[in-house]
């Protein structure tokens, strides 16, 4: 089984609609839809915003459906100057942006007893890069969609101010591109030693203005990364 989180409607909703033999199971205030995506057996949760949700969703995920790996999925905003509206961002590492306890020798970004930067298992990113490139031989992806290996950075703050995009760029110069969710999912899983892929499609370059409001490019995002995640689905 593999399991799938989304944190928004948007991000979820082109998945459940895909899915056969859905049945639904509520624990707490998280609703989990398992069934079939492209004839494989999945478990689809919608967990909320932001890193607690995230966290306690993917905890009960694990320990109630047992997935052999998780995948996050859905939008972020690009940090990444050169990247553009709906490119993908595929994690080869996932960062708290907005954790401090440099004070007592940790690394900007690091909890305490974790690693700085949570690993993305090599075989789980090819899979990701194998998929996109398929959907692009297909044209089910567009000829102009570029997607990267990069950092991604978790935080609890939408990401659009300037000066803040200026230090995060200048504290995590590697990081590609910023959301809430995929550096607590990653975390959750390491804690139960399951395997994670963050992939997010960009609905938004922080700190660029653009004719293009977050709300409008959401679903294009939100298609992008959907059509990644069953094609990983798929062949896996």
């Amino acid at each position: 089984m593999i399991g799938i989180i989304g944190a928004m409607e948007d991000e979820v909703a082109l998945l459940r609609s895909a899915m056969e033999g859905a049945v639904a199971k509520t624990v707490g205030q998280f609703e989990f839809i398992s069934g079939n995506l492209e004839k494989k057996a999945v478990v689809l949760l919608r967990c909320g915003i932001g890193k607690v949700n995230a966290a306690v969703g993917c905890a009960l995920l694990v320990t109630e459906f047992a997935p052999d790996f998780v995948i996050n999925t859905g939008s972020a905003g690009g940090i990444d100057p050169s990247l553009n509206f709906g490119d993908a961002v595929i994690s080869n590492g996932l960062v708290y942006h907005d954790v401090d306890v440099t004070a007592f020798g940790y690394k900007m970004g690091q909890v305490p007893g974790c690693p700085e930067i949570f690993p993305v298992p090599a075989d789980l990113i090819n899979r990701a890069e194998s998929a996109v490139d398929s959907l692009k031989a297909e044209g089910t992806l567009p000829r102009e969609f570029t997607h990267v290996r990069g950092l991604i950075g978790s935080g609890d703050v939408f990401m659009h101010e300037p000066e803040r995009i200026a230090e995060a760029r200048k504290l995590f110069p590697a990081m590609c591109a910023v959301e809430m969710e995929g550096a607590a999912i990653a975390h959750a899983c390491s804690m139960f030693s399951v395997p994670s892929l963050i992939i997010r499609a960009l609905s938004d370059i922080a700190g660029t203005e653009s004719p293009v409001t977050f709300d409008e490019f959401l679903p294009v995002a939100s298609k992008h990364s959907s059509e990644i995640v069953r094609r990983i689905v798929r062949d896996s």
